[in-house]
């Protein structure tokens, strides 16, 4: 019997296959347990839809994230953080520091995991923040002065 799977299902497929499987195995494990539905003509037409509107939102997403990642790119935002004498900060500054303030300046909401810092910022000056989505990449100018 052939079925359109709904998940990954081990040693069967990946979500979105057509898998040919025994009858007994798609009527009493695939279909009740929601892993699949049977491949019919109806059904099939409506998965190729379902992968080229899918297809379409991934282009989308990339074309948006192009465009954000070249609108703050080699911009500069600044932060302000307690420090001692010798430009040591109290707290060090994280990844969630840096985006609320490309979004606060710049306008620009970004998740946490698209800035690489490497290492926590621990000192004040000026640091170079890399920005990456969907692979491709930016780098914001981090500047971190202390407050007072």
């Amino acid at each position: 019997m052939q079925v359109i799977l709904l998940t990954d299902v081990k040693k069967v497929g990946q979500r979105g296959n057509v898998a040919t499987v025994a009858d007994g195995y798609a009527q009493n494990v695939l279909l009740p347990k929601k892993l699949a539905v049977p491949a019919t003509p109806e059904n099939l037409k409506r998965y190729e839809k379902e992968r080229e509107g899918a297809k379409a939102r991934d282009a989308l997403t990339a074309t948006f994230a192009q465009k954000t990642l070249e609108a703050i790119d080699g911009k500069t935002v600044s932060l302000e953080a307690r420090a001692n004498e010798a430009g040591g900060l109290f707290e060090a500054i994280h990844e969630k520091q840096v985006v609320d303030a490309i979004q606060k300046m710049l306008g620009v909401s970004l998740p946490e995991d698209a800035i690489t810092l490497g290492a926590p910022i621990k000192k004040t000056g000026t640091f170079k923040v890399g920005v990456s989505s969907h692979g491709m990449s930016a780098t914001v100018e981090v500047v971190v002065s202390p407050r007072g």
